[in-house]
């Protein structure tokens, strides 16, 4: 008797990834455009908009409560010393300070009327950057400002940054349409002034982050409605310029292989190679995105932008695979073969016996699998 099975395996699978990105939308609790962040590792931070709107999380962004501000003015931008201290500029010469962690916000003379843009502190040294390319500079964690300079014929600084306590940059525009890069040695005290172009193109700066005194990047915008990104190696003597389709507004490199770029239409961008090169990532938004900031590792991070726009990564933004669906085995047996009966044959009778013949073997069932 013979018999034969035939089993088939079959695995269906699914091979391919689908990549989704890894920035959610946070609820703001607000409709006005969002101008400045600054989130710290603690977890606490800060974002300032429109209308005065001044918002706090102490879970890293992921929910936010609105402040009391006391001012109806446009802020602009935001920066914490520490969980208490912070800063706030906006509108109309604006500065806000709190010492208790946002619960109260006390104005500051800035002796100035036009808007400022930017803010920036290490240690208890800072400087603020402004419209008609003003700069002011504090020495006792912003209680208190001294003007540098002010009253030139358009222009403004709506990047800032201090690197040291004495070392800082800001970035804008001057009175002719040129890029424009400010560095001071002395906290801010006294600067020096780079006007650039964006590869033979007019524009302005939006910010600016500098790694040491010679290596640091300016985004900016130019006048044909694109974006940039120019890099320097030599404290802004020469430049090389990267291009976007549309305007770049914020930086924020927090590790040399960790740094970010946002900018209008949800632009959000990384790089991991001090700005050399960048990629994009999805944002999942189409507003325009003002500002960008991360924690020191890398991780996590927010983006802000208008409408009451915030968006939030704790993986740096990068995307990752769809889990594999789970292999699924299907069983198909084939019909049993009905058994073939081998008939017996009777042997001849031979007159003279004969030695017995080796049996032979019995049949085999024979297995076949099929893959």
């Amino acid at each position: 008797m013979r018999k034969t099975v035939q089993l088939t395996l079959a695995i269906v699978f699914c091979s391919s990834f689908s990549l989704f990105g890894q920035w959610t939308t946070v609820d703001s609790g607000t409709t006005n455009n969002l101008n400045g962040a600054y989130l710290l590792d603690s977890g606490i931070g800060f974002v300032v908009g429109d209308a005065g709107t001044i918002l706090k999380s102490t879970d890293a962004g992921a929910t936010w409560a609105l402040l009391a501000s006391g001012t109806t003015n446009m802020l602009h931008d935001v920066y914490l010393l520490d969980p208490d201290q912070g800063i706030t500029v906006g509108d109309r010469g604006s500065i806000l300070r709190t010492t208790d962690g946002g619960a109260m916000w006390q104005r500051v003379p800035s002796h100035v009327s036009d808007a400022l843009r930017s803010v920036s502190f290490s240690g208890a040294n800072g400087i603020a950057g402004g419209d008609s390319q003003t700069i002011l500079y504090s020495t006792d964690s912003g209680a208190s400002w001294q003007t540098s300079q002010s009253g030139f014929f358009g222009g403004g600084f709506p990047g800032a940054q201090m690197l040291s306590a004495t070392l800082g940059f800001v970035a804008g525009q001057n009175s002719i349409l040129q890029p424009l890069l400010g560095a001071t040695t002395n906290g801010g005290v006294t600067w020096n002034f780079q006007a650039f172009y964006f590869d033979n193109n007019e524009g302005g700066g939006t910010d600016v982050f500098f790694f040491d005194q010679n290596t640091g990047l300016v985004s900016g915008f130019v006048f044909d409605g694109r974006g940039a990104i120019a890099r320097t190696t030599d404290g802004g003597m020469n430049w090389s310029t990267l291009f976007f389709d549309q305007p770049i507004q914020g930086l924020d490199l927090p590790q040399p292989t960790s740094g970010f770029a946002v900018g209008w239409g949800g632009r959000i961008l990384q790089s991991t190679d001090m700005g050399i090169t960048w990629t994009d990532e999805t944002s999942g938004t189409s507003a325009n995105l003002n500002d960008v900031s991360f924690v020191s590792d890398g991780s996590t991070g927010i983006a802000v932008g208008d409408s009451g726009t915030i968006l939030r990564t704790t993986n740096g933004g990068e995307p990752t695979p769809t889990p594999t669906p789970t292999p699924t085995a299907t069983i198909t047996p084939t019909p049993s073969v009905t058994p073939t009966v081998t008939p017996t044959v009777t042997p001849r009778p031979t007159p003279t016996p004969r030695a017995r013949p080796t049996p032979l073997p019995r049949p085999r069932v024979s297995l076949r699998v099929s893959r």
